[in-house]
């Protein structure tokens, strides 16, 4: 059904014939760190296959928390391309390194070299999802504005 969704919002979004876009869904079996890796990657790689791509596959590992205060997805994408986080899209590479880890809490320091090679620190914040479709499953609660590195935490 979610994927069923995505193909339809992604047809929708870009006024183009729906296009089946394999997107990975939040699961208990996946780590905090994974969850990180994959949005990263995502955006990394924001328009493959589809323009916008990247920031869906991050939309879909948005806690249901911080979905209330970023959504919906259109919202979401206008904030990603925003002068706070837009240079997370097509960065170059990137390194997470964990900074708290609990039961149902996770917190990383994630650089950046953006594609005009500036290195930026944001924070990322998961918490494991206690109910719902998603119960069991690490998302995203929060993501910093930007530092420039060397005014990281």
């Amino acid at each position: 059904m979610a994927k069923l969704l995505m193909i339809l919002l992604i047809g929708l979004l870009h006024n183009e014939p729906a296009i089946a876009l394999d997107i990975i869904s939040p699961n208990p079996k996946l780590q905090p760190k994974n969850v990180v890796e994959i949005q990263l990657q995502s955006l990394q790689r924001n328009d493959e296959p589809i323009p916008d791509a990247g920031i869906i596959q991050t939309w879909a590992f948005a806690h249901p928390n911080n979905r209330i205060m970023t959504g919906p997805i259109e919202r979401f994408m206008l904030m990603i391309k925003s002068q706070n986080y837009k240079n997370m899209l097509n960065h170059r590479d990137h390194k997470i390194e964990p900074v708290l880890q609990t039961n149902d809490r996770s917190q990383f320091s994630v650089s950046i070299t953006t594609s005009d090679d500036k290195k930026m620190t944001f924070k990322w914040e998961l918490m494991k999802v206690q109910t719902g479709e998603f119960s069991g499953s690490w998302m995203t609660t929060s993501v910093s504005t930007p530092l420039l590195s060397g005014n990281a935490f």
